[in-house]
Order: C-alpha cells, then sequence, then structure tokens
C-alpha cells in the first residue's frame, strides 16, 4: 500500500515539476509559481508563491514577486494602464513584466477553441480577453481592460463593464444584486 502511495506522490510530483519551471505564464490563479513569468497574471503572490491576481496581491498577498528579495505590483501596474517603475524592477523581473504586459491589450480575434473573445458564446473566465458583455461567463467585460471581470470588482476597478460600448454599464453588478431598474453604488472598503 505504501508502495503505491509513494508511486502516485511521485508521478503527480513530476507532472507538477514542468509547470513551476517552465516560467511561461501559463499558471492559473491559485496554482503554484516560482516567479511572476510562471503565472499568466503575470503576478506569483510574495508571500504564498502561488499565481494570484495582481491587485487582490497587493492587498491579501504582500504583493507580487514571489522568489524576488522584495514584492512589486508591476503586473497591477500594467493593469491600470501604468508603466511599472524603473526603480522596482529587479533582475528577475524583466520577464514578469513582459509577460504582464500583453494583459493590458485586449485580444480583437476570437481565441482558438471557441472560448476566447469575439464570439459571444457566455464561456470566457475571469480575466480572459473579451470584445463585449456576451463574451463573459459572467457578464461583464470589462469596460477599461476588455478583460472578463468580477461584476461588482469591475465597477470600482474598471470603469464598469460593456467594453467596446459608447458607456460602461453595471447590468451584471445590477442581476447580482437582484437590482434590475436600480443604479449600483460601490463604495470603498477601508
Amino acid at each position: 500500500m505504501a508502495y503505491k502511495l509513494m508511486t502516485v506522490a511521485l508521478v503527480l510530483l513530476n507532472l507538477s515539476l514542468p509547470t513551476l519551471a517552465q516560467g511561461t505564464g501559463t499558471q492559473f490563479i491559485t496554482g503554484p509559481c516560482t516567479s511572476d513569468a510562471s503565472c499568466a497574471s503575470g503576478c506569483c503572490g510574495f508571500n504564498t508563491g502561488k499565481c494570484a491576481g495582481a491587485i487582490i496581491a497587493l492587498t491579501r498577498d504582500g504583493g507580487c514577486g514571489f522568489g524576488d528579495a522584495t514584492p512589486n505590483d508591476n503586473a497591477a501596474q500594467v493593469l491600470r494602464g501604468q508603466a511599472p517603475s524603473p526603480v522596482a524592477v529587479s533582475a528577475t523581473t524583466p520577464a514578469a513584466t513582459a509577460a504582464a504586459t500583453p494583459a493590458a491589450t485586449p485580444a480583437a480575434t476570437p481565441a482558438a477553441g471557441g472560448n476566447g473573445a469575439g464570439n459571444g458564446a457566455g464561456k470566457q473566465f475571469i480575466t480572459g480577453p473579451c470584445t463585449s458583455d456576451a463574451d463573459c461567463a459572467n457578464g461583464c467585460c470589462g469596460f477599461n481592460s476588455g478583460k472578463c471581470a468580477g461584476a461588482v470588482v469591475a465597477q470600482e476597478r474598471d470603469g464598469g463593464c460593456g467594453f467596446g460600448d459608447a458607456s460602461p454599464n453595471d447590468n451584471a453588478a445590477k442581476a447580482l444584486t437582484g437590482q434590475k431598474n436600480k443604479r449600483l453604488i460601490v463604495r470603498e472598503m477601508i
């Protein structure tokens, strides 16, 4: 029995090591990482070594940059449309900045596999590229970023939903709160 358990553990370890070592920016949020370059979000949580959303990592994980001497907010700056500070960049973060840079530019063509931007299938997950609210599983394409976003979070951090429309909307947030005809007001938590 112990032999079988050890064999299974060894197989699982061997399957996970390439993901940890590759640094290609393919690891999804909550997956293990060794640097910002490992994560699709461009942010490896400084304290946990798990891929995280760039903004959330600033409040819950001490920032990004696991494996670096100091945390950084490079991916968050890119999401906000700012250039990462050259002072905050260490020898190991240029790849993270490069991995995070495409996140600021939404894809204009549908991705292979039918779940991507522009197809209106409503299957794109949060942080995936989108061209309208219809692309996103939760019904919210961030107005400023062109990425599927949480409906309430998008109101505060992305100017609302409705990327590609003339003005932002809060339709998905209203649907979540059951307020179809009321304007949603989101207050910042202190």
